[in-house]
Parts: structure tokens; sequence; C-alpha cells
């Protein structure tokens, strides 16, 4: 797996030794909640929110000695979540893979099958106790939304081991916070009710180890890809570190399938003359091309290009135009056989 974004993302490093309900947004470092819920924070530090004993029933930590408690179903639509920030903002058009462990608490009446996930550019901060709903986020201003709607296969019930969620999803870019909760009003939250009656009235679910990080992106064979982090400054022609973590995007996806191969293709905007602009337009895609190989794509599985200052896609008139037409593109192609 690639590095995990999530700061803090199994909970241990924490402000203060849990003493008290409702202490999640309080004791924690990179952690908050985003409504009025008062989630739960549990570690070994404490007697009473402790680890594996605690008054929501008995369970180890999955990683470390800490794991957090919360209210994915509740009566009046109640609702618990938990809000983290990411190191890095994600970026566009890139497949991420998310997951954390559940583990349905002793005491809950009824279980649920869904889960949801919510990253945004800034944190969330609203004034209820209900449900971040599609109607309470629309009024948010100035705050953009990427919604991950994780489907169970059946009712998430297991007590004694803790059950992996998992799911990919593509960013829109710029997303730097992770908001994790039950987003549904209790209508619509598909939820079984335990055969025994407990302490709680509710679903009531510990979680551990929150993961987010790059999944393998795909590409669409045989069209026209644009290399959106490769920039280039006028009359240069080396990469810069987020265009060397695309070029390593592509990179596993070649390396996924041997008989693909890749087509690169490099551009200048209009300045300087003919001959120099298709010098350098090569040189891109060569820096491109050089970057493959020493990564361990094989060369006879790359071609590239360059095309000058030909096939522009922003005005050349003015520099944001400039900027669009220094570029890298790509085809990716299976091999034809012999």
């Amino acid at each position: 797996m690639s590095q995990n974004l999530v700061e803090n993302p199994s909970f241990e490093a924490f402000l203060e030794c849990p003493d008290h309900l409702g202490n999640f947004g309080e004791d924690l470092k990179y952690w908050s909640v985003p409504t009025h819920g008062t989630t739960d924070y549990f570690n070994a530090c404490s007697l009473s929110m402790g680890v594996p004993v605690n008054f929501m029933g008995e369970q180890t930590a999955k990683f470390g000695e800490a794991y957090l408690g919360f209210y994915m179903y509740a009566p009046e639509d109640y609702r618990e979540y938990i809000q983290g920030e990411l190191k890095e903002p994600l970026l566009h058009g890139v497949t991420y893979t998310l997951s954390f462990y559940l583990s349905l608490a002793e005491n809950s009446d009824y279980a649920v099958r869904d889960f949801d996930v919510l990253f945004s550019t800034k944190p969330i901060g609203v004034k209820i106790k209900k449900g971040l709903s599609k109607w309470q986020l629309s009024k948010i201003e100035g705050n953009d939304f990427t919604s991950v709607e994780i489907l169970g296969d059946e009712f998430m019930t297991d007590q004694n081991s803790w059950v992996k969620v998992s799911a990919n999803f593509v960013a829109k870019g710029s997303e730097r916070f992770i908001t994790i909760g039950n987003f549904k009003n209790n209508a619509s939250t598909r939820r079984q009710r335990l055969a025994k009656e407990k302490n709680v009235n509710g679903a009531y679910y510990f979680l551990d180890m929150v993961y987010v990080g790059e999944g393998m992106q795909s590409y669409a064979l045989d069209e026209t890809h644009i290399f959106e982090n490769v920039h280039f400054n006028f009359d240069e022609f080396h990469l810069g570190k987020k265009g060397e973590q695309e070029i390593m995007r592509v990179y596993n996806y070649l390396q996924s399938d041997s008989t693909l191969n890749i087509v690169i293709n490099g551009y200048t905007d209009n300045l300087g003359t003919s001959s120099y602009n298709m010098d350098l337009s090569v040189k891109r895609s060569m820096a491109v091309a050089n970057r493959l190989i020493q990564l361990g794509l094989a060369g006879q599985r790359i071609t590239w290009n360059g095309f000058g200052a030909e096939q522009p896609l922003g005005n050349n008139e003015d520099e944001e135009g400039r900027v669009r037409n220094r570029r890298v593109e790509f085809i990716i192609s299976k091999a034809l056989e012999e």
C-alpha cells in the first residue's frame, strides 16, 4: 500500500488521556467532531474510558492501544461523526483507496450495513446533533465535497473481531479533510434489530485505523491523456516533484500489464522559432520517457515525439494559455501482436 495520508490514523497521539464521555473532539491530535454529536475516545491509559473493557463492551484495539466509539444509528436521527485531517490535499482525477476497521459494540441493540465517508476541502462545523444530510451540507458555503458511499453486502454484526471496510474513489482535487459516519436519516438507514435487547437503543460501533492512499490508477486505452501535474516553466524541460508522482502512477499502471505500451508527445507555446520549439518539445517528452525508464519500464515499450507549438490547447496571446500549451500528453495502447 502507498503512504497513508491520514494524520494520527489509529488515534494513538492524544492531548489528554480520556476520562469522560464525548471526549473525542477534545483529546486527540488532528481529529475533531463536525457536529454536536458526542463521539467517544477509548484508550488503555484510562480507567473510565479504557481498552479493552469499557462501558460499551469489550474489544482490544486493532492497532496500538486506542480506538473510537460512535453511534451509526440512534433514535430521532441522532448521529455521531469523526473528522480528520490529511497530510496533503488529494489530487484531481487520482484513484484513492479508503479503509477502516469496525466492530459492533456488545451493548448495541441494532446493526447497520452501510457506511458513509465525506471528503471536504475545509473542515466542517455544524451546530446540530442529527445527521449531516445532503440538505445540511448544501447550506455550507465555500466548501467542496466528495462523497463515498460504502454499501455493505450484509449487516455488520461482528462483536468479537474487527472487520475491514474499504472502497476506491476518484478525487475531485484539493480535498483535505475526511468525515466518517452515517449521513442517512433513520428511515433510509438499512438496519437490523438484534435478537437480545441490550443497554443501548441504537447501533454503536468501535472504529480503528483509518487509511487513505493512492490506489491503482487506470487509463482508457488509445485515448489522449494529459500529464496534469507535469508543468514546465518557459524554455525549460525539467520535471517537478508533483510531475514525478504522476509519472509514477502511469508507470505502476504500465507495469501491471506487460502488453501495454506508451506514446509520449511533448508541446510548447508559440514563443520562439519553430525549429527551437520542436527541439524543446522533444526534450520535454524525453524527460518523461527517461523518468519511466529510470523507474524500470523497458525502453522498447516507450515512444516519444515532439510537436513544438502545434495543436495548442490555450490562447498563445496570454500567459495562462501559454502555460496550458507547455504540456506533455500520452497514449497507452496494447502492443500489436507479431
